[in-house]
């Protein structure tokens, strides 16, 4: 596979009511491989674009070059008959219908109707010359296209680590800086002189100028929410709120479960903590603590693990029971385990003329969803792919079921470096609660080899009601330096003269001699990370995510440019002696500008 391509397959499937089989391939880019251009005025905005959503004035698509023009980005899956479009899809179906809102644009598929009947492909070509007409034929394709993408597991983990690493956006540096120093100079344009307020007041007004220590005298601080299930107090929470637990191999992530109000905590009787599906590697270490209970989770990886396994979900359920009552309180979590980046690429498997293994690299338990997507079901073979993929195969692989009701329809991929698929339609008559067995047979020149696994036939999930959050003149600018805290440098006392914590947004060093002011900014506050993940959770797009974390950084760094230039001008004015601010009501003061902020962007659409 190109080093451009994060993902190139191809997957046979067969329609319902027996008008045929279809080939689909998928093709995702990896990310910034395409020149940027210009969009002109005859370019239409992406099909996804919600309202909010801030578009770039280049297109950096990865799949750019490869769509048509002018409509850049609305066919990004086209059907062939004999190699010509006959139809196509925008990019809408990859967010609307896969729910895959970060691959829509490095996502390609083609989509190849020959293997379809004559008589199917007439019905299909009774539109226009350019569409298909949307009749039965055309619902049993598109239906099945949709069953095979929706559940493949490549396309989950492309997306899973796209959201992994957009939980992870940082301040872009250059950004920041420039809307500091336009905040600050809008500032300026308040006043003509070398200082402020009743001191020297200005020749001029500025629309909008914003007084020093405004944000503190008329904000207050705002008790966070939850996400969980709706009941009386008291409810259980986690701390930090995140809606998504990721977790890379042999790294550990702490955080605390405790309830609202705090003063129940008491009359706690019994928590039960679990994981649906269970997961043997995932540690999850318990320390009861005054008002709650910290967890620390560790997934162990194993040295027999395969890549294919990845990522791996499971459903952390915390159920507590409280003196006097006689309902629950559940909190639930979604955990994902990805593979760690740092970690070097497997070795190439050994493919040998004669093979002497088969076996299923996908996490198991299998589930098979009533009425859900296609399960695809990893295998692993050391034969040389050529034995099965040549006009003349020597081997072949044969899929057999044992079902106590119906027998799902079953396809292989072809094997590729010695990977292939297993697909499984969730056939209709298959009921909640059935187990079904699978065996997998590659049969050669007098040897069989055999792997067999077992699927569980569940309900598909249904909602359920939640609790959530609403988403609802001075001197001249001295030179400063803006330096960005990660939890790597919280042991440095550069935080007001002591250590930093999850708390603390930021901080200022006075300009000495030897450095200019220098402004810190804590990247991982507890507040700032539950928003971030918050805003991957509701599938906001990248660019919107990256505008509201530097718009936060940016009036964070502000403020407390704003808090030095009031420390100097109390300290320069003999009768404001006993007014200059002393660290630990600088501390307060930012922390409350932070939770406004956060809290501001959360209520607003436009953030």
């Amino acid at each position: 596979m190109p080093t451009s391509m994060q993902l190139d397959k191809s997957v046979s499937s067969e329609l319902t009511e027996g008008y045929g089989t279809i080939t689909i391939r998928v093709v995702v880019m990896g990310k910034g491989l395409a020149p940027a251009k210009a969009l002109g005025d005859a370019d239409a905005p992406p099909a996804d674009a919600s309202p909010e959503e801030a578009l770039p004035d280049t297109d950096k698509r990865p799949i750019a070059t490869f769509l048509e023009e002018p409509k850049r980005g609305r066919q990004c899956c086209v059907f062939l008959i004999n190699g010509q479009r006959q139809h196509a899809w925008d990019n809408q179906f990859i967010v609307r219908d896969l729910d895959f809102k970060y691959l829509r644009n490095r996502m390609l598929v083609v989509v190849d109707c020959d293997g379809l009947k004559p008589d199917a492909i007439a019905r299909l070509m009774q539109g226009s010359r350019f569409q298909f007409l949307e009749g039965s034929v055309y619902a049993a394709l598109e239906s099945r296209v949709l069953a095979t993408l929706t559940g493949d597991p490549d396309l989950h983990r492309l997306e899973e680590e796209a959201e992994e690493d957009i939980s992870s956006l940082q301040a872009g540096d250059e950004a920041v800086k420039a809307t500091l120093d336009q905040l600050i100079e809008a500032h300026h344009d308040a006043a003509l002189n070398a200082a402020q307020g009743h001191v020297e007041a200005g020749e001029t007004t500025h629309d909008g100028a914003v007084l020093a220590g405004s944000l503190m005298q008329s904000q207050t601080a705002v008790q966070d929410g939850h996400v969980g299930e709706a009941a009386i107090d008291p409810v259980l929470l986690l701390q930090p709120d995140v809606t998504t637990v990721r977790l890379q191999p042999d790294d550990s992530r702490r955080m605390e479960i405790h309830c609202r109000p705090n003063s129940m905590w008491n009359d706690l009787e019994s928590m039960l903590l679990t994981f649906d599906p269970p997961v043997k590697e995932l540690q999850a270490s318990r320390t009861s603590q005054l008002i709650g209970e910290e967890v620390v989770l560790k997934f162990e990886e194993p040295d027999s693990i395969d890549e294919d396994e990845y990522p791996i979900e499971t459903t952390m359920q915390a159920i507590a029971r409280f003196k006097g009552l006689a309902d629950s309180r559940i909190l639930e979590r979604r955990i994902v385990i990805n593979r760690s980046k740092k970690k070097p690429p497997p070795r190439p498997i050994v493919l040998k003329p004669d093979p002497t293994k088969l076996k299923i690299t996908s996490r198991q338990p299998i589930k098979i969803v009533v009425g859900g997507p296609d399960v695809h079901v990893k295998l692993l073979w050391d034969g040389l792919d050529e034995l099965v993929n040549s006009a003349t195969p020597e081997w072949a692989f044969q899929v057999l079921c044992e079902s106590p009701s119906v027998d799902p329809a079953t396809f292989l991929t072809r094997p590729v470096s010695g990977r292939f698929e297993l697909l499984i339609q969730a056939a209709p008559g298959l009921k909640p609660g059935e187990q079904l067995k699978f065996t997998v047979d590659a049969v050669g020149p007098g040897k069989i080899l055999t792997t067999a696994f077992l699927a569980d036939v569940v309900e598909p999930l249904l909602p359920r009601k939640l609790s959530q959050k609403l988403a609802g003149g001075a001197q001249r600018r001295p030179p400063y330096a803006l330096i960005y805290v990660t939890k790597e440098n919280w042991g440095t006392e550069t935080c007001w003269g002591a250590l930093w914590n999850s708390q603390d947004p930021g901080s200022f060093d006075p300009p000495s001699a030897k450095s200019p002011l220098t402004i810190f900014i804590n990247t991982e506050t507890d507040m700032l990370t539950s928003y971030r993940d918050s805003l991957v959770s509701k599938k906001y797009a990248e660019t919107t995510i990256q505008q509201r974390i530097n718009r936060y950084t940016a009036h964070v760094a502000f403020h407390l440019y704003q808090m030095y230039l009031k420390k100097v001008e109390a300290e320069n004015d003999t009768l404001e002696e006993s007014r200059i601010p002393i660290d630990e009501l600088m501390r307060d003061e930012i922390k409350r500008v932070a939770v406004t902020l956060i809290k501001l962007m959360e209520v607003t659409q436009s953030g």
